[in-house]
């Protein structure tokens, strides 16, 4: 316990040395925001064309500020919500999503489009941005009030009778939780270097915000460093994800400061009476010379919406309470018993002496309790289980036309990851994959919703994360389908660095794609795959169905309505460790759901599986099929912020989604399937045990009619 307290104080004292570093910072509004330190810094007085920045940019406390602009998937949640609802909430022009038509809902809906989730949004009016601000200063309520007032107070939005003049709230509220940053917040985030020439040695601003100030070269990813100042064929660079130019950065990390769209701020120029917001970055297809100057700075009227004007969202740096909150959690996880099996075992701490003595004991009794939550050492670093009884019944409800009935049943043993795929696990795979000189790999990308933080590559041009002490466990987001089976082939491959490793093995890379809005992705793993994403019969089966429920008859073996080995639903909120009261990692937003580590609930499933409600929703290779041919891969299990209705939808044995293979969004995640191993594995893997015992101390979506398979 003493050596634990020591290593998260020490997590603590980290953060404080890092702080002007472009870390992911876990955020209930599910953006990634990079905190803005060196306060006051000296003021901008450089060349300014313009006369637009000359003693801007000094800011007298830390912020934080996203490191990239909005994203679609963050405005889909927020515009699917209030869409004809509220006035000044203006069309996007160009983003990642369409219509689906009136009566349709959601009403909006990601496109098909590869990285669809990332494309940047362009139209929001100065309003409609502020009132997104609002909308996540109130926890993204669906209240209409949620989006009236927060940061700003929509009641002032208008303009003076007769004239041009706007009359809306100048500045944020003193207390906005987040809010559009303002003109100086904006430069300093963009401009400004407070390590150039070394640590603390600041000082410096910069012409362009990539920290150099050689002008930036404009063109596609890998020909240019900016989305602007060039055409594609068919309105190609509208499709240019965020985050496209990973190497070109501000000084603080913060990515697309220049091209996709020019952001609002919530500064005001005055001219001849006349009151606009001021405008930064660059635009797509802009043409002008010397566009990405720090003194190129534009202006707009607040309710005028644009094709080239778009949002990065600032936000207050949390209270020391809040990281103090996430450290006690994960002490209170750390020092947690565990359940194993549904009131058929348990692990229970002994001494070292006594470890020693039930080393045999330990071999005989996993034959005795082989449906039990027991740790399998695998090559993989993973901990599974191991699912047992083929040839179990399948789910049966009341309703004739469920989709659920006759699902579930398995005839074969298998095995599923304890927990969620985790951070420390995740970060093995992306460092093999992207700290290397060949090249990344495609559908790969990075997430924002993980315990990591990133720090030097050792091979140049590449990228590479590490995991702070603490943060081993937290659950990793932003999964897509596609990005999930490439890290079942680097298992099934021994976590090898060769290309070949991660194209291959469990599924084969190349059919992933699109035809005619249909995906032509491998339907179903190799039938001689190591590790895979599991079945929607497989996760069924290990979340519902209990070899030792005893039935009405007298029998054993049924199924139960929820994933807590009963047919009482979930309580959400936060867990005993954070003093809540809660059994599922859902349903709530403060204090922050995506800083909670995994296994911080004692709830399992009849198998002992750990946050098969809450932390992320999972994937399964299953898919469903509409009547109009239209193809998803099913995901189960309620996520990290939905509402406490959905999850109760979502957890019950009826309840399920589905989505497009490509899709990564911050509800995504991963459990792992596997074969189970053969007995000479297991007399190998136990031998290592016996030996090593001694020595340790220590959304809806689609959730109607279609027809799956898988």
């Amino acid at each position: 316990m003493q050596m634990y307290f020591r290593t998260s104080l020490a997590t603590l004292a980290s953060l404080a040395l890092f702080a002007p570093c472009a870390v992911a910072q876990i955020d209930p509004s599910g953006i990634d925001f990079v905190t803005i330190g060196a306060v006051n810094n000296p003021a901008y007085s450089g060349p300014d064309n313009n006369f637009a920045v000359t003693g801007r940019g000094s800011v007298s406390y830390e912020y934080r500020i996203g490191r990239t602009e909005v994203t679609t998937s963050q405005w889909l949640e927020f515009y699917n919500n209030f869409y004809g609802r509220v006035p000044h909430l203006t069309a996007p022009v160009r983003w990642g999503a369409f219509d689906r038509g009136q009566g349709q809902s959601p009403r909006f809906a990601l496109s098909n489009f590869p990285d669809a989730d990332l494309f940047p949004v362009s139209g929001p009016s100065w309003r409609t941005a502020a009132m997104f601000c609002n909308w996540l200063h109130n926890d993204k309520s669906t209240d209409l009030s949620a989006v009236m007032n927060g940061a700003y107070d929509v009641s002032t939005f208008g303009y003076a009778p007769g004239t041009n003049v706007f009359t809306d709230q100048h500045t944020r509220h003193p207390d906005a939780k987040y809010w559009i940053p303002s003109l100086d917040e904006w430069i300093k985030a963009g401009f400004y270097d407070p390590n150039h020439g070394g640590q603390d040695v600041g000082g410096w601003w910069w012409n362009t915000p990539a920290a150099t100030n050689v002008p930036l070269i404009h063109g596609p990813p890998g020909q240019g460093q900016a989305n602007t100042g060039f055409d594609l064929p068919e309105q190609g660079h509208y499709r240019i994800p965020l985050g496209a130019y990973p190497d070109v950065q501000s000084p603080w990390g913060l990515l697309d400061m220049a091209g996709a769209t020019k952001e609002f701020t919530e500064s005001v120029r005055t001219v001849g009476g006349v009151k606009y917001r001021r405008i930064a970055g660059t635009h797509w297809t802009s043409s002008v010379t010397g566009v990405d100057a720090i003194y190129m700075i534009g202006a707009e009227f607040p309710s005028s919406p644009s094709l080239f004007y778009g949002l990065r969202v600032a936000a207050a740096v949390p209270g020391p309470g809040s990281v103090v909150a996430i450290a006690v959690s994960l002490a209170g996880s750390a020092l947690r018993r565990r359940r194993c099996c549904a009131a058929s075992c348990h692990n229970k701490p002994v001494g070292k002496a006594a470890s020693r003595g039930k080393g045999l004991v330990a071999l005989a009794s996993l034959a005795l309790f082989a449906p039990c939550a027991v740790a399998q050492i695998d090559p993989s670093g993973i901990e599974f289980v191991t699912i047992t009884h083929p040839g179990n019944a399948p789910y049966q409800s009341i309703f004739p036309s469920d989709f659920v009935n006759g699902r579930g049943g398995v005839d074969y043993e298998y095995r599923l990851g304890k927990f969620e795929v985790t951070t420390a696990q995740w970060v093995e795979f992306f460092n093999a994959a992207y700290d290397r000189s060949d090249g990344f790999f495609p559908h790969l990308r990075p997430p924002g919703h993980w315990g990591a933080t990133a720090t030097t590559p050792n091979t140049p041009g590449g990228l590479r994360w590490a995991v702070p002490a603490g943060n081993e466990m937290m659950p990793v987001g932003n999964i897509s389908w596609r990005m999930a089976a490439m890290y079942c082939n680097w298992l099934h491959n021994d976590k090898s660095t060769d290309r070949s490793a991660f194209m291959n093995g469990a599924y084969d890379v190349s059919t992933f794609g699109f035809s005619g809005g249909i995906f032509t992705d491998q339907l179903t793993r190799h039938a001689d795959a190591r590790y895979w994403i599991p079945t929607w019969d497989e996760w069924l089966k290990a979340a519902h169905y209990d070899p030792n429920k005893v039935n009405a008859d007298g029998t054993t073996g049924g199924w139960w309505q929820y994933s807590n080995g009963s047919d009482t639903p979930y309580v959400y909120g936060p867990p005993p460790s954070m003093g809540g009261v809660g059994e599922a990692n859902a349903g709530f937003t403060t204090p922050s759901p995506f800083a909670i580590p995994l296994g911080s609930y004692a709830t399992t499933s009849p198998w002992g599986l750990y946050d098969m409600a809450g932390g992320t929703t999972e994937w399964t290779e299953s898919i469903v099929t509409a009547d109009t041919g239209q193809r998803n891969r099913i995901f189960d299990g309620s996520y990290w912020s939905s509402s406490s209705f959905q999850a109760g939808l979502v957890d019950s044995v009826r309840g399920k989604g589905s989505e497009y293979p490509h899709v990564p969004t911050y509800e995504f995640g991963l459990r792992i399937a596997s074969v189970v191993p053969s007995p000479g594995t297991w007399a190998a893997g136990l031998g290592v045990l016996f030996i090593l015992g001694p020595r340790r101390r220590r959304g809806w979506r689609c959730q109607g009619s279609g027809s799956c398979h898988g």
